[in-house]
């Protein structure tokens, strides 16, 4: 097998080894060199390197060609020769997904945009998920002054909070269902990143980018603080690596908390942007606390066993749950996703601990609100077990032991809200 390393680029931290197989056509490598020329390409042989290359390498080769055997840690892009708009955007696709997975856990990885002032390096993050605009958003503040890092992914390093630049092509519609057209943000007259001029990238905002349509909205366009549990759940929402990121709530939370807070940013036009972004004012500070759940081995608030003692139901939390705590309630953190309660809710889920009765939770939850009106424990129980915040299980009557086993995986999350209720 024949694999030639046609170029290599800085990008998100690392460095991509882009190797083409024997068919690639020329003219192929040579667009994707020039749409990627603001990661730093470097040709084999260039010299005043002093990092060693290769931390990704994606390789290129014809879709007729016979699977032959490479590297193991290879990304493999089938290539169809006669439509080099495809594979260009799978091309960048497939680049983002690798380093991506060369970063996660070390670094906090939004699906955002990064822009930054270049006189100071401080750069916002304008944080949404796809369609929401951030290509629109990158061109415009690009194009008026701002400084482009990327329209995809802002990698940011949680121990000093620098921004590691992705300044991947630009991704345009230029013909309607057609693959979009691939960019370099120099090639279109942009500001970007140069290593070793100017300032350096540091993160200083975080923004939730709110697009909204002509209909009258019931607040003006603007620049307003986030609670921090929505903001957080919506960090988390537009995050990579999550699940695999010890302790993940309290992480976003530091970070948050680093940079002031997080912002919303809504808008009806991205022309609007250069100006919103530019009144930010001072915001209050707003406490919270990292709890995790206590597991089998927790204190359990559960009286001794009793041969006389009538059978009971336990509610404990669930202890692959964590939340993040504030006077506005908790956000829960399961395996694979984050579910918002109010206080009640809250408290629901702390005072539950290692174990508890339904009676005695029923009565602490009284001693803290009062009585409650008919039926509202019982569901507000349900909807938090059903959304698997909480366990129940059933202690037989004469030994103390569990004759229903407590639910070990989480029912979807239809239920949640009711369970902040």
């Amino acid at each position: 097998m024949t694999e030639t390393l046609v170029f290599s680029m800085r990008a998100m931290g690392a460095v991509v080894d882009v190797v083409a197989r024997p068919g690639i056509p020329p003219q192929l490598i040579d667009s994707l060199r020039a749409s990627w020329i603001d990661c730093e390409p470097f040709l084999p042989g260039d010299t005043g390197r002093q990092e060693p290359h290769g931390d990704v390498r994606i390789v290129l080769a014809p879709t007729e060609a016979p699977a032959t055997e490479g590297r193991v840690d290879a990304a493999i892009l089938r290539v169809t020769a006669d439509d080099p708009s495809l594979a260009a955007r799978d091309f960048t696709s497939m680049v983002t997904l690798e380093l991506i997975k060369h970063q996660i856990v070390k670094l906090h990885l939004f699906h955002a945009a990064a822009l930054m002032q270049g006189e100071t390096g401080e750069v916002t993050a304008l944080i949404g998920p796809s369609g929401r605009g951030k290509t629109t958003a990158s061109r415009t503040l690009a194009g008026s002054g701002w400084t482009y890092l990327s329209d995809e992914t802002c990698a940011i390093d949680p121990a000093t909070l620098s921004v590691l630049p992705y300044p991947k092509p630009l991704s345009v519609i230029e013909h309607p269902g057609a693959p979009k057209a691939q960019w370099a943000a120099s090639g279109i007259g942009l500001n970007t990143w140069r290593r070793g001029k100017g300032a350096e990238p540091r993160l200083s905002r975080l923004v939730i980018l709110d697009r909204v349509d002509e209909a009258p909205s019931d607040q003006e366009d603007g620049l307003y603080p986030m609670p921090l549990l929505r903001g957080v759940q919506i960090l988390a929402e537009q995050s990579s690596g999550l699940a695999q990121t010890p302790h993940a709530l309290r992480g976003l939370a530091e970070l948050a908390e680093r940079v002031g807070g997080i912002w919303r940013v809504q808008y009806r036009d991205a022309s609007q942007l250069p100006g919103l972004l530019a009144a930010a004012g001072d915001r209050d500070h707003q406490e919270w606390e990292y709890v995790e759940a206590m597991g089998a081995t927790g204190e359990a608030a559960i009286a001794p066993a009793d041969d006389e003692r009538p059978a009971a139901s336990i509610v404990s939390r669930n202890p692959a749950t964590r939340g993040l705590l504030t006077e506005e309630g908790i956000l829960l953190m399961h395996a694979d996703r984050t579910v918002l309660y109010t206080p009640v809710g809250a408290d629901l889920w702390l005072e539950a601990g290692g174990g508890i009765t339904r009676e005695d939770l029923r009565q602490h939850l009284e001693d803290i609100y009062g009585p409650a009106p008919e039926g509202a424990f019982e569901a507000a129980l349900a909807a938090a077990v059903d959304d698997g915040g909480v366990l129940e299980s059933v202690r037989g009557p004469r030994d103390g032991t569990e004759d229903t086993p407590p639910r070990d995986e989480p029912h979807p999350a239809s239920g949640a809200e009711e369970a902040a209720s």
